[in-house]
């Protein structure tokens, strides 16, 4: 039978930040099935109760009426017992989905802002590429542009000798 105290004090562990769902999973089936037995108790001390009434109005006895006042007490505090642990048990399971979810949405802001920042960190690389590339390709050009000066003055060289020797 789970006592009020361990429903109170039940902890989860937790993976992720977040709470194992399979462990929440058992002790709510836990706490139903002693919520069950506590409402099958309840019902059978009722019919208990029922019964002992029967039997005083057929014996009309004065202790007979202490017990079944007694019975009806009993049942009264067996009832009040189990609508307690149901209540509880609700308010645990409760808190646990809320405090599931705020961990889930902090979990996922922090995602979203390393995804913000990888893809400044992209367009940061695709900038740094595209200025290379300007770089590399001027640095071709003026390459190419020696290269022409080169030959135009190779040129006017071989031509002015050749001029030189006819």
């Amino acid at each position: 039978m789970l006592t009020p105290l361990e429903v109170h004090s039940k902890q989860f562990q937790t993976k992720f930040g977040r709470y194992n769902a399979a462990e929440v999973d058992d002790f709510l089936d836990l706490v139903g099935q002693c919520y069950d037995q506590l409402y099958r108790e309840n019902a059978e001390l009722k019919e208990k109760l029922r019964l002992l009434s029967e039997q005083a109005q057929y014996e009309p006895e004065e202790r007979d009426e202490d017990i079944a006042e007694t019975i009806k007490q009993t049942l009264l505090m067996a009832q009040k017992a189990a609508e307690d642990a149901r209540r509880n048990a609700e308010e645990k399971a409760s808190l646990i989905v809320e405090n599931a979810e705020r961990e889930a949405a902090a979990v996922l802001d922090r995602t979203e802002e390393r995804v913000r920042a990888q893809q400044k960190r992209l367009e940061d690389l695709y900038a740094q590429e595209a200025a290379a590339r300007a770089r590399f390709k001027a640095m071709l050009e003026a390459y190419l542009e020696m290269l022409e000066d080169t030959h135009r003055d190779a040129e006017g060289f071989v031509g002015g000798v050749t001029r030189k020797y006819e």
